[in-house]
């Protein structure tokens, strides 16, 4: 069974187109694939950096918070503070004062 060099080159040509078809095929399907994990892969580093600016703000926030409430507690602590509320004070009676002894008590089974 011999081949004539027509029947041959029929074969490759046809090959050929169907190649060439099929490569461009796989070319844009790589190309489609490729683009889609790009979009993924940049999604998300998006979305990490969106995260990370909330975080950023949120804890901006609660340094702020912080440095308020020592400020209020360095505030109620001082001297003045002290000497202001001690001026309403009054020292009690004798029969004024009780004092608490510890009572023992012994566990019944």
């Amino acid at each position: 069974m011999t081949l004539s060099f027509s029947q041959i080159r029929s074969l490759f040509v046809r090959n050929e187109r169907v190649s060439v078809a099929s490569v461009g095929a796989l070319m844009l399907l790589a190309m489609v694939g490729m683009g889609m994990v790009s979009l993924t892969v940049l999604n998300g580093k998006a979305m990490k950096g969106y995260a990370l600016n909330k975080l950023e703000t949120e804890r901006e926030q609660l340094v702020q918070d912080g440095e308020v409430t020592d400020m209020l507690s360095l505030r109620a602590r001082s001297m003045s503070v002290v000497q202001t509320a001690a001026v309403g004070m009054v020292k009690p009676a004798r029969e004024n004062i009780t004092y608490v002894v510890p009572v023992a008590v012994v566990a019944a089974k």
